[in-house]
Parts: structure tokens; sequence; C-alpha cells
């Protein structure tokens, strides 16, 4: 695997701190993570504080994961220094 490419888990941290929200769907369709809700663990595990909603639909249900707004503005703060 090339070292220039970005963990799975880096990509979603990424994609989080852009203020998006992201869900398995949007996860797979963008950048073909399989699954997210173990890539958001790991993060969790890593001390970043994770928001999410579950959906409910006629047959199915999901989740969806954003980072609060004080999470989003400290954690942006710490990449610009």
């Amino acid at each position: 695997m090339d070292k220039l490419k970005r963990s799975q888990k880096q990509t979603i941290k990424a994609h989080l701190l852009t203020g998006a929200s992201i869900s398995s769907m949007q996860a797979y369709e963008a950048y073909k993570i399989v699954c997210l809700t173990s890539r958001i663990s790991e993060l969790r595990k890593q001390g970043l504080q994770i928001e999410q909603k579950r959906i409910n639909g006629a047959d199915t249900h999901w989740n969806i994961y954003w980072l609060d707004k004080t999470t989003l503005l400290k954690m942006n703060s710490e990449v610009a220094k």
C-alpha cells in the first residue's frame, strides 16, 4: 500500500473536519469505505467527539455522523497552529 495514501480513519476525520456530516452510504460512494461504523468507533477511542443521529426510513435505518460546533472549532484551531 502506498504510504502517501490516507487511511480510512484519516479520510473520515478529514471529511468531518470540513463541518460536513457523513452516512455509511456517503462514505461508500465518496471514499469506497464499507465499514464506517468501525472507523467512527476508532476515532471516538482516540478522543474525537462525534455526534450521531439514527434515521428511520420505511424499511430501513441508518446513522449520520458529524462533529459538533465546539469540537469542530477546537480541532480546526489545533490544525491551524
